[in-house]
Order: C-alpha cells, then sequence, then structure tokens
C-alpha cells in the first residue's frame, strides 16, 4: 500500500504543481534556449518553459518524506546504515539538482545554452558526491562491492575514487539523455520501477519507497512533459534524476 501511496502522492503533487509553474516559468520568461547547431527543427521549442524539474523534486521529496516517515512511525524501520544510505541520497539528488538551477538560471540570464562552466559544475558535482561517500561511510558503509565472477571484493580507498567517478559521469549521462519530450522523463520512470522491485525483493524497504516517488512524480510531470512538452525539465531536473539513480544504484 505505502508503494502505491508514494506513486499517486508524488505523481499529484508534481502534475498540480505544473498549473502554478508552467504560467509562472512562462510569465517571468524563463524560456528554453536552442542551441545554434541542433537540428533545425528544435527551434520551434525556443522560449519553452524549463527548469520544470522543480514540480517533480518537490513531488517526489515529499512523497518519500511522508511514506517513510509512516514506515518509521509505524515499526517499519531499517537499520541506520539503510536510513542513511537513502537520506544521503536523496539529498545528493537535491544536491545535484541545485547545480542544475544554478546552470540553467544563469544560461536564462545570459540568454544562451550555456550556464556554468564544465569546470565549475564538475567541482560542484564531485563536492557533492563526497559528502555523500563521507556520510555513508560514517555511517557503517563499507568499501567492499561484487565483482561478476570474483565475488566480494574490497577496493579499500580506491572504492571511493571509482564510486566518485562513476556517480558523476551516470549524473552527467542522464543530464545527456534530456534533449527530446518526454526521453528522459519516460526512460527514468522505467528505471526507478526497475529499482523499486529490485529494492523491494531485498527488502530494503525504504529505497524501494523512494524510488516510487521518483516514479510517480515521472508520471505527473509526463503531463506536462510529453510531445510537445509544454515546459522541460533543464537541467535542474535532468541532473536531480541522475543523482537519484545514483542513489538507488548505491542504496
Amino acid at each position: 500500500v505505502l508503494y502505491c501511496l508514494a506513486i499517486v502522492i508524488a505523481a499529484v503533487i508534481t502534475g498540480l504543481l505544473g498549473y502554478f509553474m508552467v504560467p509562472f516559468l512562462h510569465k517571468i520568461k524563463f524560456g528554453q534556449t536552442i542551441r545554434e547547431v541542433g537540428p533545425s527543427w528544435h527551434k520551434n521549442k525556443q522560449g519553452t518553459p524549463t527548469m520544470g524539474g522543480i514540480m517533480f523534486i518537490i513531488g517526489s521529496s515529499v512523497a518519500a518524506v511522508i511514506c517513510i516517515a509512516f514506515l518509521w512511525l509505524n515499526g517499519g524501520a531499517e537499520t541506520q546504515l539503510m536510513f542513511v544510505k537513502v537520506m544521503a541520497g536523496a539529498l545528493m539528488a537535491v544536491g545535484f539538482g541545485i547545480v542544475g538551477f544554478l546552470d540553467d538560471y544563469i544560461s536564462i540570464k545570459k540568454h544562451r545554452n550555456l550556464g556554468l562552466t564544465e569546470i565549475q559544475k564538475l567541482i560542484l558535482q564531485f563536492i557533492i558526491v563526497g559528502a555523500y561517500l563521507l556520510s555513508v561511510a560514517l555511517a557503517g558503509g563499507t568499501t567492499e562491492t561484487v565483482i561478476p565472477f570474483l565475488g566480494s571484493v574490497d577496493l579499500g580507498f580506491f572504492y571511493y575514487i571509482l564510486a566518485a567517478v562513476f556517480i558523476v559521469g551516470m549524473v552527467n549521462a542522464v543530464n545527456f539523455t534530456d534533449g527530446i519530450d518526454g526521453l528522459n522523463t519516460s526512460v527514468t520512470l522505467v528505471v526507478a520501477l526497475v529499482f523499486s522491485v529490485i529494492a523491494m525483493l531485498l527488502n530494503r524497504v525504504g529505497l524501494s519507497l523512494y524510488a516510487a516517488a521518483i516514479v510517480g512524480a515521472m508520471i505527473g510531470f509526463l503531463f506536462w512533459n510529453a510531445n510537445p512538452a509544454k515546459v522541460f525539465m533543464g537541467d535542474t531536473g535532468s541532473l536531480f534524476l541522475g543523482g537519484a539513480v545514483c542513489a538507488l544504484a548505491f542504496g
């Protein structure tokens, strides 16, 4: 029941926020700037409101907090490590969303498809990842990982270097996926759904609820983002989704 509740709450909040956010973004002229090097048929998207990712950041976060709090209040608490992984992962995703927000805001104000420089974004992203990995380590996380055909291997300090590079790479890969109406939204919906089922089978309830909240938020956002998109998620949304996917993978 909680999984369905997480999906419904996130979908409803995200969908309803669109009725306020989309007109507001139009009003303040926070429209998408299309790259000159892109295909000509992208030009008709010029001016479509961006930064719509704020809608599902709020929707998924509220749904996750409500459902995970209900879980804990009713005796479904997991280990401290699992709780930290879920909460720190969710905060990491929001942190990436904030970096995306800065990037979107700067690019809109400068009326070009370039906000923060690549170096600036990478520095901020590695700082966020470092904070996430440190919090998990302090909560009792290990440096062991399972390598196919080799089994469990303790990578020691190299684990953190590898994890940081992997997370930043994956976050930016999700960011690059955003470019066609509804693409990143629908792809992430499927990924989060799979992670929710896997986490459920592994009895990681909190993590499964967070994944379910992401699924619901994507459903609510698709109402506005499906072709022809009425709003784009911007880097605000795509970087958040990248962080959320990594939080689920490392949970």
